[in-house]
């Protein structure tokens, strides 16, 4: 904790994180042992893949808390302190962040590793709460690379339909996936007015 009290955090929120890590700190030593076993690892490093599209080439990154190589499949990880995403977000192309990262990796865009199969896509819960960490596997190998395709085509067309001068920049995308407070620029949009009170046309006689 010398690094927190350095960084000068109160000692009231030392004492709860203090407790955290050592509610965690057994689970995470196990989770290490399992997972490091005939792993090649690479931890916090980025990629990217370009493609073109109709505006001009278009460049996909990413940066992957962690990739395991074993077995000739690279499994991709990312760790959350909060809840992360449904499977059926991410099947559904509502959560990509694990997909398109597993799409770059496929056609080469991590240097490290080059092209590479797809193993499973993984999100780790560090919370040191009542359940003080958690694997929540989102894909297999098997079923990863069907998912890192879709993500993918679904990327290149939404890439192409924003290229084009006519295709709106809605608002709301996927109102589902947003918090209480909505988004970042409704205020811009005046979404609040328009949408909830319903305001005025100002142009209305």
């Amino acid at each position: 904790m010398g690094c927190l009290e350095d960084a000068g955090i109160a000692p009231a929120r030392l004492a709860r994180e203090r407790a955290l890590a050592l509610n965690v700190a057994p689970w995470v030593v196990d989770f290490e042992r399992r997972r490091r076993t005939d792993a090649r690892m690479l931890i916090e490093q980025g990629g990217s893949h370009t493609f073109a599209a109709p505006g001009g080439d278009f460049t996909l990154s990413a940066r992957a808390d962690r990739i395991e190589l074993r077995g000739g499949a690279a499994d991709v990880l990312d760790f959350k302190t909060g809840s992360p995403p449904s499977a059926k977000q991410v099947q559904s192309g509502l959560a990509p962040q694990l997909t398109l990262t597993a799409a770059i990796l496929k056609r080469g865009g991590f240097a490290a590793l080059g092209p590479v199969d797809i193993g499973e896509l993984v999100y780790v819960r560090v919370s040191g709460g009542r359940i003080p960490g958690r694997e929540d596997v989102r894909a297999y190998r098997g079923e990863s690379d069907d998912l890192a395709e879709r993500a993918f085509e679904g990327l290149r067309k939404r890439v192409a339909a924003f290229d084009e001068e006519t295709t709106p920049y809605v608002a709301w995308a996927a109102p589902q996936m947003m918090g209480r407070w909505g988004g970042d620029y409704d205020h811009l949009g005046r979404l609040w007015e328009w949408g909830v009170i319903g305001g005025e046309d100002e142009d209305a006689p």
